[in-house]
């Protein structure tokens, strides 16, 4: 390993895949997703705030915790399992200090919502000067290079122009834009994983890489076979909220529908899925007709086979009535049930309270119950977002308080790695 790669080996949980790791965040938004990822595979991720806290910690919307304090509650949800050093990056000394943390780091992730480009750079010098084998990852609206370089823009326009905003919502209304900042989410999780793998490469090599992501190019990702369907058919792709027209189709259906307490999702009639489809729709029927819905327009054609192209809108229109009246009579739970036995392609559109209580999530262990004695909240969080048996996700520590780590912690530790390294 290269005389530059950080001697520290140990973090405060002391366990997961990255136990040894050391991290330094620079973040307001993105950064600190990617610092949550791999806090929780046991890196000590190191929050490098200004003297007070950063920003982010009162971004809107705000919640009032028990304890009295405001804050994000995003901040609070990508924090937690970290450390927090308090430094003055515009003072000389400010900077001498960062120089010593950043020599004993491994990893370093920032984002354009702390940074500007021109301090992101300043500051990767000094730190990348004094640990040559240091990973520098830093996420932008639209990456390093090009005519974007140094855009400023928020999540609404990384949609957008990322091609997203087009498919979202109703075709008669205006795109809308998805309400969490996906962008922030797919770029921090996209930079931690490039993070690893150029600590990998460090790890074999000894030599350090700066690493940049582009949220515009993440976002593009998402877009899947809508990019190929253009280049392929020459077809845009139209949006689509609860109705929208299938590519191969002459009329639009509809996806999302009410139910007797709430909303599912299901396309019974309109082809598409080839058999799976067929034998869907073959379920449904034979359901409705246990309950004496005997309608002869269901079984009156072929709905999703050789039929389906000859389908006018005015037709599926009279089934749909039919299909929506059954399908108001029954609960989310009475449908989801009857779905996963009779092979129904349908599923219930879950709110968050019904994700927090969902059965197979909670026994899949997705959830953590966190106290936090200083804030007053007991909260659960998703915590397991990767089953690894031999090196398991590390338990969940509360978001830390402004400055709760010290420089003396790390030379502390520092020099404690050092000792236990050079005994037998």
């Amino acid at each position: 390993m290269s005389s530059n790669v950080n001697e520290y080996k140990g973090n405060a949980a002391g366990s997961g895949a990255l136990a040894g790791v050391r991290v330094l965040e620079l973040s307001a938004g993105a950064a600190a997703v990617a610092g949550r990822m791999l806090a929780d595979l046991g890196a000590e991720v190191i929050k490098i705030e200004p003297p007070g806290g950063e920003t982010a910690r009162t971004a809107q919307p705000l919640v009032t915790l028990p304890g009295g304090e405001r804050i994000s509650p995003f901040w609070l949800a990508f924090n937690v399992n970290k450390r927090s050093l308090c430094l003055d990056l515009d003072t000389d000394a400010g900077r001498e200090d960062w120089i010593r943390v950043a020599r004993t780091a491994d990893i370093v992730v920032t984002d354009y919502q702390r940074l500007s480009m021109a301090e992101n750079d300043a500051l990767a010098s000094l730190a990348r000067a004094a640990n040559p084998g240091l990973v520098w990852t830093e996420i932008w609206p639209f990456g390093r290079g090009g005519s974007y370089e140094n855009y400023p823009a928020g999540d609404l326009v990384i949609q957008a122009l990322g091609g997203h905003l087009c498919l979202n919502g109703d075709l008669d209304r205006p795109p809308v834009r998805i309400g969490l900042p996906v962008s922030a989410l797919h770029g921090g999780s996209e930079a931690a994983g490039a993070a690893l793998m150029a600590y990998y490469h460090r790890l074999r090599t000894g030599v350090g890489q700066r690493v940049d992501i582009s949220m515009q190019e993440c976002i593009t990702w998402t877009l899947l076979n809508t990019t190929m369907i253009w280049q392929l058919l020459g077809i845009n792709e139209t949006r689509g909220g609860a109705v929208r027209k299938e590519r191969a189709n002459n009329f639009y259906t509809r996806l999302v529908w009410e139910c007797a307490d709430g909303y599912i999702t299901i396309a019974p009639v309109g082809g598409g899925f080839g058999v799976v489809r067929e034998r869907s729709y073959a379920a449904l029927v034979a359901w409705m007709a246990e309950e004496g819905i005997t309608d002869e327009l269901l079984t009156s054609r072929d709905w999703n086979g050789r039929d389906a192209a000859s389908i006018s809108q005015e037709d599926y229109d009279r089934v749909a009535v039919i299909i929506g009246d059954f399908i108001r009579t029954k609960t989310k739970k009475q449908l989801m049930d009857r779905a996963v036995g009779n092979q129904i392609l349908l599923a219930p559109i879950n709110g968050v309270k019904d994700v927090l209580d969902n059965a197979h999530l909670r026994e899949r262990g997705l959830y953590a119950t966190l106290r936090d004695d200083t804030r007053g909240t007991t909260l659960d969080y998703p915590a397991t977002w990767a089953n690894l048996r031999a090196t398991p996700l590390v338990p969940l520590r509360p978001a830390p308080g402004p400055g709760e780590f010290a420089l003396a912690d790390i030379d502390a530790e520092s020099a404690q790695g050092a000792t236990s390294k050079e005994q037998p």
